[in-house]
């Protein structure tokens, strides 16, 4: 997620996905959910399936009010291929002709067992959405809870039933057998653990159409020119992780590679430079899962550190890379100040006053690295919205 330009209905994408709740209040359950899907030429913003019903369920978010294009562009071509499904339009307001719009052809296409539903969205929701824009993109999932302070987040106002109340569609909902002798499904199986266990990148909760006969997976590192490359196991026999700079980001690369020393010492010892790619190579373990926990842990280091400096232009990039007090502290940015300053209090006036126990507990918490920083922060804030 590039800070130069708006991403705010990506932002909402992973709240539905954090918070699925939210939107199941219209009275669906949503599960497999995966976000940006590619479909025909354009893409699915939010995509599920109900388990209950079995059908196919799409969101389209729309943070503004709902317009034509988003109309014929975005719900038509869904709603003119789909037999059975769930189709959501959210906006800020809607304009009635749109709505009509969609109910005439329902109602002259009887014979699709489609459900439409229209949301708009609470003003203060788009508040708190450009505020988590501004936020640094690995600080997002972790705030997304502040769009809950708003007690409805979603109002219903269209409704349009064609699927017969006891209908359940043909929609596979059980779980996803893998096969790991097809090279689709060591990929399928390793974003699904990268999205698990680094909820907290943007970038790795997008699904991105994978060629069938390539065996590394390309990730957007947050700025136009750069990828991070994963792999189990590459044409060598190697897995790897690392990040890759086009042409135009040549010169981003060299000063990087100017500083190879700090790298090696924060990222990993064997990091190899070379055509414009900085990469860890590492022999697969025997157990599939083992060689993913080790690209995820080497891709983890690659984030928090390459981060701070990918979301600027080449010529912002300071010429000498923070070392290693310098760096800790800017990587913690302004909330990860906030709470250094929190921490300064005399830990033995904590347990020894008359604070509140579980105000005292969060305080008097050991934070050691950046993420616990971050968790910390939340409890914190989660503290004083429910105490007051």
């Amino acid at each position: 997620m590039s800070k130069h330009r708006s991403e705010k209905e990506m932002i909402m994408n992973l709240y539905f996905k954090k918070y699925p709740d939210v939107l199941e209040r219209i009275g669906v359950d949503l599960a497999q959910i995966e976000l940006e899907i590619p479909y025909g030429r354009k893409k699915i913003d939010f995509y599920a399936v109900s388990k209950h019903k079995r059908v196919e369920v799409f969101v389209e978010i729309q943070l503004t009010q709902s317009d034509e294009a988003h109309l014929k562009e975005k719900i038509m071509p869904i709603l003119q291929s789909l037999q059975e499904g769930i189709v959501v339009w959210t906006a800020l307001r809607f304009d009635q002709k749109h709505l009509s719009a969609v109910k005439a052809f329902l109602k002259a296409n009887p014979q699709k067992y489609v459900n439409f539903y229209g949301l708009e969205l609470h003003p203060e929701v788009i508040k708190q959405a450009e505020i988590l824009d501004n936020l640094s993109p690995l600080n997002i999932w972790s705030n997304l809870w502040r769009i809950n302070k708003v007690a409805q987040p979603l109002n219903m106002v269209y409704r349009h039933e064609q699927m017969p109340s006891m209908h359940v569609g043909r929609v596979y909902v059980g779980e996803y057998r893998y096969d790991f002798n097809r090279v689709e499904d060591v990929k399928k199986c390793l974003m699904e653990y990268l999205r698990k266990h680094l909820a907290f990148f943007p970038n790795i909760h997008k699904t991105k159409k994978h060629s069938a006969y390539s065996l590394t997976i390309s990730l957007g590192a947050g700025i136009s020119g750069a990828v991070y490359q994963l792999s189990c196991r590459n044409q060598q026999g190697k897995a790897f992780v690392g990040i890759h700079f086009d042409k135009s980001r040549e010169d981003m690369y060299r000063r990087f590679c100017l500083h190879k020393s700090l790298i090696t010492k924060k990222v990993h010892p064997n990091i190899v430079m070379e055509n414009r790619s900085l990469r860890v190579y590492f022999e697969p373990y025997a157990d599939l899962f083992d060689t993913m926990a080790e690209i995820k842990t080497i891709l983890e280091k690659m984030i928090q550190f390459f981060s701070p400096y990918l979301h600027g232009s080449v010529e912002g990039l300071p010429e000498d890379l923070p070392g290693d007090v310098e760096e800790e502290k800017s990587s913690q940015g302004l909330q990860g100040k906030v709470i250094e300053e929190i921490l300064k209090i005399d830990k033995e006036w904590l347990r020894s006053s008359m604070i509140d126990p579980r105000l005292a507990e969060i305080l008097l918490e050991e934070v050691t690295d950046e993420r616990a920083i971050f968790a910390q922060q939340e409890w914190l804030s989660e503290y004083l919205i429910n105490r007051f």
